[in-house]
């Protein structure tokens, strides 16, 4: 999961595990980001509707998304 603003890490696993208690092993979130940046139309991630343009921030973040997965790996 990415999160953007300014929300700290601890805060956002707070969050991810009150959601995982919730939810069955399978549908659990592993791996967290946080981005400073938000996403918006001026830095050419968010359309004129609002709607996320997955291709660029998924090419943006590709790093950050290859460590996620690392670490889902990993545990």
């Amino acid at each position: 999961m990415i999160v953007t603003g300014s929300a700290t890490r601890r805060c956002g696993y707070e969050a991810v595990n009150e959601v995982n208690s919730h939810l069955p092993h399978y549908k659990q979130i592993r791996a967290l980001h946080i981005h400073t940046e938000p996403f918006s139309i001026d830095n050419g991630l968010l359309t004129a509707n609002g709607k996320l343009k997955r291709d660029l921030i998924a090419a943006r973040l590709q790093n950050e998304i290859e460590e996620m997965y690392a670490v889902k790996q990993a545990s």
